[in-house]
């Protein structure tokens, strides 16, 4: 099963017991679920972030090589 399924479904859980039995767990249990799907929502977002900036980095150092490497093509050949 997939942690955001696991987290709906405590999620579903904790709401039936806070309606139906007014009692604490069915809150605590909600509430658990809410911070498992906010969790698993930051990794989400920090994977892609960090996927996006990854990306950004290697195609900078991609240009940086070229341009260093043109740079030294160029002025090794006037020697």
């Amino acid at each position: 099963m997939n942690p955001a399924t696991i987290s709906l479904t405590a999620l579903a859980f904790g709401t039936l017991l806070g309606i139906t039995l007014g009692i604490p767990l069915g809150r605590r249990v909600e509430r658990l679920a809410w911070y498992a799907d906010a969790t698993i929502a930051r990794a989400r977002i920090t994977g892609w972030l960090l996927r996006d900036l990854s990306n950004w980095l290697l195609a900078a150092a991609l240009v940086v090589a070229v341009a260093v490497f043109v740079l030294w093509a160029l002025l090794r050949s006037h020697r």
